[in-house]
């Protein structure tokens, strides 16, 4: 009898806090069918993964809130009897964050816990949306506003070694500046530590980016520079972006270039390989996905890409094409170091204000230097078609 009082009475307290918070709830189901060739083990693979996330956002006293998302990611087929598997093993917490705004009248924001952090255009941090997992981190996100300038303090936790998963800690700490008006720029400094036995990292990333028009032509400059320590080895890589636009009637076209350096001699004592971090590389380095992981799948060569982008409305549908030229930044006793095209093509219809449907198709026309890395050792295809719902 008692058990079940305190029950009653847990449950009165928790409806009494559920109705003097204001709930919102969201989510989304995103199921993407997608075609490799070569796949993984060689041959061509079809296959089709969901994104299934239900989140819940409370508004609090004193300008405070909570959010919690709970995501299950899954290739359909995966669980083969439904009946039997009842594990819940692809469900987990994407984000839990507590978000204080104007913390204690100090005039800073503050975000606690488990959160996606994009950082300008996700060139070294991102959540990396496109994946069906994506990307959070563990850890504080402090937002300052002093004369119209934005600046942002985060502290993450990578890795600890408490945890049984992990041998080392690891911690992701910096600064992200957006300075207003004519200056119209963003200033940044990020620091990755790692301690391992096998070499401690102590890894320095500072940079600039500047999105603008002149005229009527849009542009964005970027650059960052790493040095430091990285796994034991000084560090001295570069970083450089460059777009620019124009109009075409209804449409757009685009010139990129991206260079992240290489290393032509790793036994020199110093890396001079370009680390994109945490980045969401979908966004630069073509739809295919050859070059999530940088250095590693550029084996430590870098990285030049150079590229063309076009968009144009047709009617309901929004078509782009990108066509990307890849070469490695060092060739490092290779023959040559280019690597190869990829064309790719997007198709975007906006079904609803809640629904869109996306097609893909990219092809890449593969050089001897893809081979030479362990890359690709012949063309490569890709295509995928994905339905967007919001709720």
């Amino acid at each position: 009898m008692h058990t079940a009082l305190r029950a009653l009475s847990l449950l009165l307290v928790a409806s009494t806090s559920l109705l003097a918070a204001e709930l919102e709830w969201s989510g989304q189901i995103r199921p993407r069918a997608e075609f490799r060739d070569p796949s993984a083990d060689g041959d061509g693979d079809s296959f089709t993964t969901m994104r299934t996330r239900l989140q819940v956002k409370s508004t609090l006293e004193r300008q405070t809130s909570t959010l919690i998302q709970w995501q299950d990611v899954r290739l359909w087929g995966e669980e083969s009897n439904t009946l039997s598997d009842f594990s819940a093993d692809n469900m987990d917490l994407h984000q839990a964050y507590i978000d204080f705004k104007n913390f204690a009248n100090r005039g800073f924001d503050l975000r606690l816990g488990r959160q996606e952090i994009n950082l300008g255009g996700q060139r070294l941090v991102g959540a990396v949306g496109w994946t069906s997992q994506g990307r959070s981190f563990d850890g504080a996100r402090l937002t300052l506003a002093p004369g119209g300038t934005t600046i942002d303090l985060i502290g993450i936790r990578l890795a600890d070694a408490t945890a049984a998963v992990h041998a080392d800690n690891s911690y992701l700490t910096g600064a992200y500046a957006t300075l207003p008006g004519a200056l119209n720029s963003e200033l940044f400094l990020l620091r990755n530590l790692v301690y391992n036995s096998a070499g401690d990292t102590d890894q320095i990333t500072l940079g600039l980016r500047r999105v603008g028009k002149i005229g009527s032509y849009p542009y964005r400059v970027e650059a960052a520079y790493q040095l430091g320590e990285r796994g034991g080895q000084d560090v001295a890589a570069l970083l450089v972006g460059l777009r620019a636009g124009t109009q075409l009637g209804k449409g757009s076209a685009t010139l990129w270039f991206d260079y992240l350096s290489g290393d032509d001699d790793p036994s020199d004592g110093e890396t001079n390989v370009f680390d994109t971090l945490f980045a969401t590389n979908h966004k630069f380095y073509g739809f295919a996905d050859l070059f999530l992981n940088i250095p590693a799948h550029t084996a430590g060569r870098g990285l030049r890409d150079m590229a063309i982008k076009l968009s144009w409305p047709l009617g309901p549908i929004a078509l782009k094409a990108d066509i990307h030229s890849f070469a490695l930044a060092e060739k490092g006793g290779l023959d040559s170091a280019h690597l190869g095209e990829e064309i790719d093509l997007i198709l975007n219809h906006k079904y609803s204000d809640d629904v869109s449907l996306t097609a893909g198709l990219s092809h890449v026309l593969a050089d001897d230097a893809f081979a030479a890395i362990g890359r690709l050792s012949d063309d490569a295809t890709w295509a995928f078609f994905m339905v967007d719902t919001h709720f």
